[in-house]
């Protein structure tokens, strides 16, 4: 294929949003977008390369996959080299284990099943996860392995209906994207068949004869075609965010909008701007750009006591100056020093390498992990951010019992007959919530004494409130809470415990009207402390020498949503326990339980030791009002 500068434009307008995006950049909350236009770049031009060969009767799988080779796994491995190399003397050895599994899935171009297999609630943050970002390059790389065979067997059996072909991959996986969003979100965003009608819409480009159709456009039309793919993909960099169902219907702004550019051709008005020099520079360093900045980004938030405006410029200069230099240590020297070799030979060599790295990442991981080489005490502590895999997890959660993940991909169901089960000799309390009310549910139980019977509804994946903004199993356990269980039994109060937001007052206000048609003794136990890491882990890292480092990681938000709140439960009329204050009494916050275990395993989540002091200081405040 001809060289295209607007197409290598259009890759840094791909690879600047996506950075900022991750870097927090609140004005663009779309700007993880910007893998969609890869992928359709991708598609393209892989597309094109097969297709304009095998017409030619020249395409070799060796040749193709040496050029690949050449391109994508030099600049990896170095960059999952330095990530492991930096994670094995900083990081636990329980966080360098996830590390180096993530490496191996990254290393045999399978890190986005990797990381679906790896979502759930208590799957930690992908704040903490300095390879998440190489999910992307997973789909692109099982594409070139697929995409080849599926493109040359259907030039062999239906040459002259090659448009009809790409158009059916496109409408099929496209109709899958919609339905899996709803039925399976994490399924439908990370893997190949969901994400295959982005790559297939740039290679349409390729195989139909659009793009020399377009000699016969008006270069007007063509302005005004590469003008509105510019604006639909700035629309989607502005207007989408996380909140919104992806990819599905959301993701047609950039995948649309890159069609357009593309096919306007290199003369439209945006392609010439996006061919402008610095802009072209930019897209020519685009995949280091992006393989960098992600490790970078996790581990500045990790390791450097930055402020936000200095943190900003070091990942700004660190991702650009480590991009700079890859492009010409690295990919100048294997691209294209390399490319008058043999194939063979360039695939064998490449071949050797995945097995290398793999079996190396897998010994330091699993055989030789003394990462950090931290304290006896240190690694005691930070033992407990394992907590929901041991039996004391279960026991207090009840987890697949009583509180599960609302995710509709995820496993578990709720057992109605055992979890509200109402008592003829006790009084009957019911405890409602997320995972924020599961956690405590056991202490408060135990504290309660014999004369409570405290039933359990808890899940993962939405408020406990009447109106829901999402449709899922946790959903689907309010609805059948609030209206028909609830209506059908005389409780005698009824506890409200959630992670609580400012956007969720308004949906417990409606809850708690409904609730006074069934009882007047409500309460609501606010928002706990937060932390920007899992506690054991900053508890495991301030053991070892980083002072201060868990003051400085709590979420100043959760005071004032606490403070916000309790004055709203004070307008309602209902009793509200400032779990908050029993944690941080007098602003001054307690990271280890009474008996000296960190009281939280995760971000939040209170071991059952720390949920004991809750409960305990929460009952005495209940009984103390008289309300069991």
């Amino acid at each position: 294929m001809k060289y295209r500068a607007d197409i290598d434009g259009l890759r840094a307008l791909a690879v600047l949003p996506v950075i900022a995006y991750h870097m927090g950049l609140q004005a663009l909350p779309g700007g993880f977008t910007g893998v969609d236009i890869f992928f359709v770049i991708s598609g393209y031009l892989i597309c094109g390369i097969i297709y304009q060969n095998a017409s030619r009767d020249s395409f070799s799988y060796l040749e193709f996959y040496k050029r690949r080779c050449l391109r994508i796994l030099p600049p990896l491995f170095v960059v999952l080299f330095a990530t492991l190399l930096f994670g094995y003397h900083h990081l636990l050895p329980s966080q360098f284990t996830e590390l180096s599994n993530s490496a191996l899935a990254a290393t045999l171009f399978s890190s986005n099943l990797y990381f679906w297999q790896q979502t759930g609630y208590f799957a930690g943050p992908a704040e903490l996860k300095p390879l998440l970002h190489t999910w992307s390059l997973a789909v692109e790389e099982q594409f070139y392995i697929v995409f080849p065979v599926v493109l040359l067997l259907a030039m062999r059996w239906f040459r002259h209906r090659l448009t009809h072909v790409m158009l059916l991959i496109i409408a099929g996986s496209f109709l899958l994207s919609i339905v899996g969003v709803l039925k399976r979100p994490d399924f439908t965003f990370y893997l190949l068949p969901t994400r295959a009608w982005e790559l297939a819409l740039g290679g349409i480009i390729s195989v139909s004869g659009l793009e020399s159709s377009m000699v016969r456009v008006r270069q007007g039309a063509k302005h005004a075609l590469s003008l509105v793919g510019l604006a639909l993909i700035v629309f989607g960099f502005v207007w989408l965010n996380t909140d919104k169902p992806f990819p599905s219907w959301n993701a047609l702004w950039p995948c649309v909008g890159s069609f357009l550019i593309i096919l306007a051709g290199r003369e439209a008005l945006v392609n010439r701007l996006l061919a402008l020099k610095p802009v072209v520079y930019i897209g020519m360093i685009s995949y280091c750009l992006y393989l960098w900045h992600w490790p970078i980004i996790v581990y500045s938030k990790m390791f450097f006591n930055f402020g936000d405006g200095t943190r900003d410029l070091a990942i700004i200069a660190a991702t650009f100056g480590l991009a700079v230099a890859s492009r010409y240590l690295i990919e100048i020297p294997f691209r294209y020093k390399l490319s008058a070799l043999r194939p063979g030979g360039i695939v064998s060599a490449s071949a050797g390498g995945v097995v290398a790295l793999a079996l190396g990442t897998l010994y330091i991981g699993h055989f030789n992990n003394n990462a950090g080489q931290f304290s006896h005490e240190a690694l005691t502590v930070a033992q407990f951010s394992q907590y929901h895999g041991t039996d004391e997890y279960h026991y207090q959660f009840r987890n697949g019992v009583c509180f599960f993940d609302g995710n509709n991909e995820a496993k578990g169901s709720y057992q109605r007959d055992r979890c509200l089960k109402m008592s003829g000799k006790a009084k009957n309390y019911l405890l409602i919530g997320d995972s924020h009310g599961a956690h405590l549910w056991r202490a408060l139980s135990n504290k309660a004494g014999k004369e409570i019977n405290l039933m359990q509804a808890t899940a993962a994946g939405c408020k406990p409130v009447m109106r829901q903004s999402v449709h899922n199993k946790c959903s689907e356990l309010m609805d059948y809470v609030y209206q028909s269980w609830l209506p059908a039994h005389r409780v005698d109060g009824v506890i409200i415990s959630a992670r609580w937001l400012h956007n969720d007052f308004a949906a417990l206000h409606a809850s708690i009207q409904a609730l006074k048609g069934v009882t007047q003794n409500i309460i609501v136990m606010g928002p706990t402390i937060e932390y920007a890491e899992a506690l054991p882990d900053l508890l495991a890292y301030q053991q070892d020498g980083r002072k201060d480092l868990v003051a400085k990681s709590i979420n100043k938000e959760i005071k004032q949503t606490d403070v916000a709140l309790r004055q709203a439960m004070r307008r309602e009329q209902v009793e509200y326990i400032s779990v908050y204050q029993i944690v941080c009494p007098h602003d001054v916050c307690h990271p280890l339980a009474s008996n000296g275990q960190p009281s939280a395993f995760d971000y939040g989540h209170f071991t059952l030791s720390g949920a004991n002091d809750v409960a305990q200081a929460a009952l005495q405040q209940i009984h103390h009002d008289g309300l069991m």
